[in-house]
């Protein structure tokens, strides 16, 4: 089946099946600004 198959576009399109959400992202975002910030005060 081909990703233009009307089957496949049923409720299950890129947007909503293979991409991690936007808050995941920003969790992740967060997390690595504040470890940066974390190690970056422990080692100057």
């Amino acid at each position: 089946m081909n990703a233009n198959d009307p089957k496949h576009r049923a409720g299950h399109d890129i947007d909503s099946a293979d991409q991690v959400s936007s808050m995941v992202l920003l969790g992740v975002a967060a997390v690595g600004a504040a470890l940066t910030v974390a190690l970056n005060a422990a080692l100057i």
